[in-house]
């Protein structure tokens, strides 16, 4: 039976980011956190490869603890992508607003949102209450980002309208959200999040069974979409400096 020293797992779930180092300030803490996402997604994998190992099975049906490995695996990539994108709206933004006539105008319809009393903002912050904050802060500009980013990051970033939301303060254009792909994903997510993944109904085990690649390729998903948000956002903001 292989032991703990001689079983070395050096396969990854997914593979090392291409984007390391990001052309703008604004995406260098973003980037970190990507890094940092895929390091500790592949941790987990290798210690689901070591736990196989160990146990000399490595084809056979995998145990409850390997199973929670393979579901900490993907509630590791959804808090990544969560954690990853509300840094690259705290930082890039600010920038976006005055840099992107698509960004700006998302900003634009937020206030006009606000003013009018709207309720979608995630502390019901809005109409006097939002021109109060606005009128009384040093700078009116600054406040109303602020109060976008706020707005956008108040809240966890784990389902379709949410990611859809960001994306479009983003002014993406180029990276599309894949509906169809990406909504099974977060219902899994949120399934082992809220509800520990049980299926009561299961004829062997209480708990939904969760298969290796499917599971990596969701992890994948994730993690994919968050480095191609990320990357538009970088290029998009080094060329609007280079061609200033």
């Amino acid at each position: 039976m292989p032991t703990a020293s001689a079983a070395k797992p050096t396969s990854r779930a997914v593979r090392k980011p291409k984007l390391t180092e990001s052309k703008t300030e604004e995406c260098a803490k973003a980037t970190v956190i990507l890094e940092r996402s895929h390091d500790s997604v592949n941790a987990l994998f290798r210690a689901y490869e070591l736990a196989r190992a160990q146990r000399g099975k490595p084809r056979g049906i995998s145990t409850d603890d390997e199973q929670d490995l393979l579901r900490a695996m993907l509630v590791m990539a959804a808090s990544g992508l969560d954690s990853m994108l509300k840094q690259l709206v705290r930082d890039a933004v600010p920038s976006l607003a005055s840099l992107d006539r698509i960004a700006e105008e998302g900003l634009r319809s937020f206030v006009a949102k606000s003013l009018r009393g709207s309720s979608d903002s995630p502390d019901g912050v809005a109409g006097a209450a939002f021109l109060a904050r606005v009128l009384i802060a040093p700078s009116y500009q600054s406040a109303v980002i602020d109060q976008y980013i706020h707005h956008l990051t108040g809240g966890s970033l784990q389902s379709m309208d949410e990611l859809a939301r960001t994306a479009a303060a983003l002014a993406l254009t180029k990276t599309k959200i894949d509906h169809a792909t990406l909504k099974p994903i977060f219902d899994i997510r949120n399934k082992i999040v809220h509800e520990l993944d049980i299926n009561l109904d299961g004829d062997r085990r209480k708990r939904n069974h969760r298969g290796l690649e499917d599971m990596k390729r969701y992890t994948r998903a994730l993690l994919d979409i968050a480095e191609a948000i990320l990357s538009e956002v970088d290029e998009k903001l080094a060329a609007s400096r280079a061609a200033a």
